[in-house]
């Protein structure tokens, strides 16, 4: 089993990229391989609606052609104005429907507020459904994401280890499942 995780944070040091680390660890434990597309290292064109991956620029192909050899994607962003950063909702835009349709995709989202980032888990949700992609039912929303984790990326929360862990987990478990595998 192959995930890809996508980093949506274009800042060094992000608590959504920890969380992310920390769902892989989660998937890598349940026996998948992990390989993370970090967007800050890409260069990403802003997308104009052309259908032609090549005419993008090879970072966009890489991206593309990763993204189609996977068996299902973690995806976390951090909540931005209530919703998904530009870069990802870009990068989204930019893979279009062919490399996501069919997969399982797991979903997080950290947010500076106490209310958490279910607005950005809520769109996540949407477009990735309109993109013909299945989405994981669990989900994490990391509130006060400035507090919720060390200068290393440690969770620092009771708990929210384990709870990124369990949707790596999660997410290999039900994309087993939709390839017709064992659970």
């Amino acid at each position: 089993m192959k995930i890809v995780a996508i980093v949506g944070s274009l800042r060094a040091g992000s608590s959504s990229r920890s969380a992310l680390c920390k769902a892989a660890e989660g998937a890598r434990s349940a026996g998948a391989t992990v390989e993370l597309l970090d967007l800050r290292d890409l260069d990403l064109p802003l997308c104009d609606g052309r259908s032609d991956v090549s005419t993008y620029g090879p970072d966009v192909q890489r991206m593309h052609a990763l993204v189609l050899g996977a068996d299902a994607l973690l995806v976390g962003s951090p909540e931005y104005h209530g919703s998904m950063t530009g870069a990802l909702k870009n990068a989204l835009d930019l893979l279009g429907e062919a490399p996501v349709r069919g997969k399982l995709v797991g979903l997080l989202a950290v947010a500076r507020g106490d209310a958490g980032a279910m607005n950005t888990l809520n769109h996540l949700r949407h477009v990735f459904r309109w993109m013909g992609a299945w989405v994981l039912p669990t989900q994490v929303s990391v509130p006060r994401a400035k507090e919720a984790f060390a200068a290393d990326g440690q969770p620092l929360r009771d708990g929210l280890a384990d709870e990124l862990a369990a949707l790596g987990t999660e997410t290999v478990r039900y994309a087993g499942l939709l390839a017709g595998g064992q659970a």
